[in-house]
């Protein structure tokens, strides 16, 4: 497959999220039909056997992949936290691996879905802009890093990045040097490095590109979810993931559906099952309830002022 022919989506993964991008692929293709997918991973600890049955699994859907490996020692200072591995900060290094024929790089979160047409972003002018992103409406603002306006602090979780510019600028080799010169400043890892370095330098897009759950209306109720997918292409599960037993994203269901779609052999339902957390549970799907059955919600009132 050439260059010219395939759309190039950079993903990076390690063993504990085979899950998720069994469940990513699997929406990619099926939301993007018959059209070859040049998938470039930075993958840490896969067996070769499973290293097999994804190069199997993409192939199926005339795409390939190529697989990329890096020295963990050279990212094993920064910071990290509670949350995050290493492999947070593997993004960064696509600009020294993908070959330089390929002109732009989709850059996606393995917490994510694809459910539209990823064409649509080969219609973004990035000019000389090194990359587009879709602002982060929960962080909102970074003061440590200079960014004190809301709308100008962006979500890293997917970047259409044109290789050629961030080559050309030095991107990845600026951030890298911020994450060592300024650990202090780094709250949310590489996505506070990439803000920092290209301030007032980036292509803002619409949520569409990047719809995080704090984009998602809170009362958007179920019969309407198909009307808000309609124009969306990217889901991404920040805050709230499908795989964990208290995810509170109504969209969690469409992981799920793309998991048991996929050729993956586990397929948890959660991957943090705790009886303690059962009345938190049933809260959140009583609440859920209430959000697209209304008029339920009308006569338990009515019900509550009768009984005052």
């Amino acid at each position: 497959m050439s260059a010219s022919c395939a759309f190039h989506l950079g993903i990076t993964f390690d063993q504990n999220y085979l899950d998720q991008f069994y469940a990513l692929t699997t929406s990619i293709f099926v939301s993007n039909p018959n059209k070859p997918i040049a998938i470039h991973a930075i993958a840490t600890g896969i067996q070769p056997a499973d290293k097999a049955k994804i190069e199997e699994h993409v192939q199926a859907h005339n795409s390939t992949i190529s697989f990329y490996q890096i020295d963990e020692s050279l990212i094993s200072q920064f910071v990290l936290g509670s949350k995050w591995t290493v492999a947070v900060y593997y993004r960064l290094f696509f600009a020294f691996l993908v070959p330089e024929s390929v002109e732009y790089l989709l850059y996606i979160d393995s917490d994510t879905l694809v459910v539209g047409d990823l064409s649509l972003f080969t219609q973004i002018d990035l000019g000389t802009c090194p990359v587009a992103a879709v602002y982060d409406n929960w962080v909102k603002t970074q003061p440590l890093l200079g960014i004190t306006e809301e709308g100008q602090y962006f979500n890293s979780g997917v970047l259409y990045m044109h290789m050629k510019e961030w080559r050309r600028q030095r991107i990845s080799e600026q951030a890298l040097q911020y994450l060592q010169q300024y650990p202090e400043r780094i709250k949310y890892v590489d996505q506070c490095a990439l803000n920092a370095v290209l301030r007032n330098n980036w292509k803002k897009v619409d949520s569409r590109f990047n719809t995080l759950h704090s984009y998602i209306p809170e009362m958007l109720p179920r019969q309407e979810f198909e009307t808000y997918l309609a124009d969306k292409v990217i889901l991404h599960f920040t805050l709230h993931r499908p795989w964990a037993m208290l995810c509170q994203n109504r969209f969690r269901y469409l992981y799920h559906r793309y998991l048991q779609q996929s050729p993956s052999n586990r397929k948890e339902l959660y991957t943090d099952f705790a009886l303690n957390k059962v009345p938190s549970l049933l809260r959140i799907r009583l609440r859920e309830l209430y959000i697209d059955n209304p008029a339920l919600g009308r006569q338990w009132r009515r019900l509550k002022a009768k009984l005052r």
